[in-house]
């Protein structure tokens, strides 16, 4: 690695200012950022007020022009320049490819910066600041092309040479359109300080150059150019596409538990707001409307992504799902009627093939009629399902309630031993397991091997359907599978999603879901099968959040595995330096002392 200046070590790169009335602020360690009550969040932003910086070190790419390069003529770089001048430090880098592996890790636990540039504000496992600017991606072309481009099913791009990175939305874009023949891809490189015509802005200059037709790329690469004067046309496609985000916010990465410090810089960014400005415009950094941003921007923003995300989520798993009705082009023999199920029957048909028929194309009329008829609502099918199972496994409750009323067995297990209720889980739906626990389905019921319902909704990451489990009257202290776990245990392996579209499609975090069973009285120091508490558990996956949240609520970091580790020794021996850092700062009155080594974790 490349560092401009030798580092001092990671607890010296800045000083806070000690006060009489100190006040408790253990949260900051044991709570995620956007967690933060009004009073906690008041309290972190009044210590911000008090930090006193003395060095800051960011981590920056060494060669990815107009962001970044190591001579300091990115536009990251500038920025960077302008901040460090109302926190009233020089900022120094540290030069680290980004396109290498660990970034997020490596550079914290290695203590080589405290800040990254450049991060996408939902970037997994950090912290972010408030979003800098919003920009998208772009078609770039020359006038003379006289191309017009309205949407990505343009047949015209078919017939294009297109430059695109090789790891990119953009490209990705494309072909899902069925655009990749006539795709050239810029190669990723980790040297490209090195030898620059690597860098992914090269893409553009060839089309200025006339080596191909377009170049579909993130929008500063062609702004920049265009801002030099090149002859080129940007088009933004960030509203080109419903349902792929192709414009993001923009800001600086620290680590999770560094809320005081990114607050800190927040107030900076503010301060900066018109030297960025100003900065984004000289480089023609195309800026997206984005009213959290410092600099807002004018683009139309496809902001309404997130939103059809949301509802996509909660139309899938929260509700029941639609019946479509058939088109108006459908021929007379694709459509099922009493007259021709009537047909069928007379002449052998078997009652109970159709219904699984009827439940499969979730036709409720068909169901009723086909239970008239006497068909068995608890027979199998030549596959050995059930009609209650498959309908679960669709997410039908509507009808599962029919089903229901009808005389199914909530609890009959199909050939493969799964009741409705497990398929139920499986799609993560929950008003058919709502439906089922208000027709008394088992929820302790386990697997062969013995894990619970909600230890497998937990697993699965299904959050939704866990929650519905718990607040169903699950029991939340049974110890299941072969490991004797909890589902606070289970709780403990899972991290909070960082990003919001991941958040939105798995259902209640982790987080929440714990302090769920916390309320409802889960035992925060019950032990596995090999003494292992959930605090221990936490501590091994790094996850600082829960251990915060186990610590307020009771559980004993003193307490010792089957070979003999504390929460702080299993954290130490793993090098999960978030872990030891919450430990010890949420232990502070009372110390947990480690046999382990301090060299373990450096």
């Amino acid at each position: 690695m490349r560092c401009t200046k030798l580092l001092l070590p990671l607890g010296l790169l800045f000083v806070v200012t000690t006060h009489a009335d100190a006040r408790d602020l253990s949260y900051l360690k044991s709570k995620p950022f956007d967690q933060l009550t009004s009073a906690e969040l008041s309290a972190a932003k009044e210590e911000a007020k008090k930090l006193k910086l003395t060095r800051l070190v960011a981590c920056a790419d060494p060669g990815n022009l107009p962001l970044s390069d190591i001579k300091g003529q990115g536009y990251e770089n500038k920025i960077a320049q302008a901040v460090g001048e109302k926190l009233g430090v020089d900022i120094t880098f540290f030069w680290r490819p980004y396109l290498e592996r660990g970034l997020t890790r490596e550079t914290f636990d290695n203590q080589e910066c405290e800040v990254l540039l450049g991060m996408p504000t939902d970037y997994p496992d950090l912290l972010t600041t408030i979003p800098l600017y919003r920009s998208t991606y772009v078609l770039a072309y020359r006038p003379d092309k006289e191309l017009n481009v309205k949407s990505m099913d343009d047949p015209i791009l078919h017939k294009l040479k297109i430059g695109v990175f090789q790891f990119s939305a953009m490209r990705d874009v494309l072909a899902e359109h069925g655009i990749k023949e006539n795709v050239e891809e810029h190669l990723v490189s980790s040297d490209a300080d090195l030898e620059p015509q690597k860098q992914p802005w090269r893409q553009v200059q060839r089309v200025v150059d006339g080596k191909i037709d377009m170049a579909a790329v993130w929008g500063p690469f062609a702004g920049w150019l265009k801002k030099k004067g090149e002859p080129l046309v940007v088009q933004p496609v960030n509203t080109m596409v419903k349902d792929t985000p192709l414009e993001f916010s923009l800001g600086w990465g620290v680590q999770n538990t560094d809320v005081v410090l990114k607050l800190k810089i927040d107030m900076a960014m503010e301060e900066a707001k018109d030297d960025i400005a100003k900065i984004l415009d000289d480089y023609g950094v195309p800026l997206v409307r984005c009213s959290n941003c410092v600099v807002e921007g004018t683009l139309p923003s496809q902001g309404i992504i997130q939103q059809q995300t949301s509802q996509f989520y909660s139309d899938r798993f929260l509700t029941v799902q639609k019946t479509y009705k058939h088109s108006a082009e459908a021929a007379p023999d694709q459509v099922v009627t009493r007259a021709r199920l009537e047909g069928w029957l007379k002449e052998g048909a078997d009652v109970n093939e159709e219904l699984m028929n009827a439940v499969v194309a979730a036709d409720i009329d068909r169901i009723k009629f086909l239970i008239d008829k006497g068909a068995d609502v608890n027979k199998a099918d030549n596959l050995g399902a059930l009609p209650l199972g498959t309908a679960a496994g669709t997410r039908r409750s509507d009808v599962m309630q029919v089903l229901l009323g009808a005389g199914a067995k909530v609890n009959a297990e199909d050939s493969d031993g799964m009741t409705a209720l497990e398929h139920a889980i499986n799609v993560n739906h929950v008003p058919s397991i709502k439906l089922l626990a208000k027709h008394g389905a088992d929820l302790e019921k386990g697997t062969e091997k013995g894990y619970s319902a909600l230890d497998i909704a937990l697993t699965d990451e299904n959050f939704f359907a866990a929650k519905a489990l718990i607040e169903a009257g699950a029991k939340v202290d049974a110890a299941s599978g072969p490991e004797q776990l909890t589902p606070l245990m289970v709780c403990a392996t899972q991290l909070q999603p960082q990003q919001r579209l991941t958040q939105l499609a798995r259902g209640p975090t982790p987080l929440a879901l714990a302090e769920e069973l916390i309320k409802r009285g889960a035992n925060v120091n019950a032990q596995s099968r090999d003494g292992v508490t959930a605090l221990m558990i936490a501590a091994g996956q790094n996850n600082a959040p829960m251990l915060g949240l186990l610590l307020r609520a009771g559980a004993d970091a003193k307490m010792k595995s089957a070979t003999g580790k504390t929460a702080l020794d299993i954290a130490i021996e793993a090098g999960n330096q978030n872990a030891v850092s919450a430990l010890k700062f949420l232990t502070s009155s009372a110390p947990v002392k480690s046999s382990i080594e301090p060299k373990a974790i450096q």
